[in-house]
């Protein structure tokens, strides 16, 4: 079988969504391939703990020895990517031969340019998985305050023109092949560009009553609750979300934080200031709880902050609607998950500017709003079976690599 390499930041047993979907790719690409993977040292999980998240036997790794670092540090993170981008730089350029394939995922951003040094002068044939899109998010991030500064510009630039030499883009979502096409088509307008979405555990997560997921003594259990549950970062917009929460007047409703984040310990002091008293948190969770965890909702947010079209596709969308789960989604219009829950009837779609009408969504969910819901429970776990599965999304994978 021909050479498959795989280079990434996280690959198993880390259980971020990153690694956990690389690991499961380079499983099923190994009855076709000699897969290869090239990675760095586990960072936030040495050990899976998940029953159903293995490795393969003939999937052979390679790990990058070096500092893991605070993952909510910008600096920290920067240099971690650096180091880790030309480490796998460089021990790539030692081992692959022309000819061979090199498939590297978003993450980290430096890897991108490298190897795309390295398709020029090897000649291999290179495919990238785009999870994120990379100058364009550092502005919804806080990071680079303005398209039209000069290192900004220079970035876009580099990246383009990185994106170009790829042989196969593959995007999660037809908001992001639309910025993709805009990138690349100014070097290249030859490059295949490919929609895989990402896939829900459809084995593992499924519906469950509350009564089974909930304490006797739980002061949500009784209520509609309206879940965030994942990383609490800066894409998010969920201290945003909390100045609309703080104008609730539904005493149905609860809100329900679950997570850690950069942003969680200014939402934990919003929400005492203002003596919030329908908002709860929760710590992290493993993959191995996210049954009990997604079960708790009844209705799960999904959000990215202003300006995120196209650049995110939150790959939590399909374990939410494996468990049954409608989306209450807040973003732009038209992006990928907005079009599904309306294609799908799965949910709800709001812009980060309709506030007065989140608002009153809120405010009027009452016994026909329930109705509704039980609908829109099992479209979603309908979806999740015939569309968005693991076999039906890695099948995908399979057939195009």
């Amino acid at each position: 079988m021909k050479n498959l390499w795989i280079a990434t930041e996280l690959f198993y047993p880390e259980e971020t969504s990153t690694s956990f979907i690389l690991t499961k790719i380079a499983n099923r690409l190994s009855e076709k391939y000699n897969v290869k993977v090239v990675c760095g040292d586990p960072v936030y999980d040495k050990q899976s703990k998940s029953k159903n998240f293995s490795l393969h036997s003939d999937v052979s790794v390679h790990r990058i020895k070096g500092f893991g670092g605070n993952k909510n540090s910008l600096v920290s993170r920067s240099l971690r990517f650096i180091f880790l981008s030309l480490s796998i730089f460089f021990y790539l350029w030692k081992n692959v031969k022309k000819g061979e394939k090199v498939f590297i995922v978003t993450n980290p951003a430096p890897l991108i340019l490298l190897i795309s040094i390295l398709k020029r002068f090897k000649k291999i044939e290179l495919i990238i998985l785009v999870h994120d899109v990379f100058p364009e998010n550092t502005i919804p991030a806080g990071i680079i305050k303005s398209e039209k500064t000069l290192p900004y510009q220079f970035l876009r630039s580099i990246f383009d023109k990185a994106y170009s030499n790829a042989d196969l883009l593959i995007t999660l979502g037809r908001d992001m092949q639309k910025v993709i096409e805009g990138k690349i088509k100014k070097y290249n307008s030859k490059s295949k560009i490919e929609i895989i979405e990402n896939w829900g555990d459809t084995e593992g997560i499924y519906p469950l009553s509350k009564q089974d997921v909930f304490n006797d003594d739980s002061p949500m259990k009784n209520k509609i609750i309206f879940q965030y549950a994942g990383n609490i970062g800066r894409v998010q917009g969920l201290l945003e979300l909390l100045e609309i929460i703080k104008k609730v007047n539904n005493n149905r409703l609860a809100f329900y934080f679950v997570g850690e984040g950069a942003v969680k310990q200014s939402m934990l002091e919003y929400v005492q200031e203002n003596q919030l008293q329908n908002v709860y948190f929760d710590g992290a969770y493993s993959r191995e709880d996210q049954l009990s965890v997604l079960n708790k909702a009844d209705v799960s947010f999904v959000s990215l902050a202003p300006k995120m079209f196209g650049l995110g596709v939150p790959s939590k969308t399909y374990n939410i609607l494996a468990a049954g789960k409608p989306i209450l989604y807040i973003g732009e219009k038209n992006s990928e998950i907005d079009l599904l829950v309306k294609e799908e009837n799965i949910g709800y779609s709001f812009q980060h500017f309709e506030e007065k009408k989140l608002l009153e969504f809120f405010d009027s969910f009452d016994e026909n709003s329930i109705t509704d819901l039980n609908l829109k429970k099992e479209k979603a776990r309908l979806a999740a079976e015939t569309k968005f599965s693991e076999e039906i999304i890695l099948n995908k994978f399979y057939s195009i690599i």
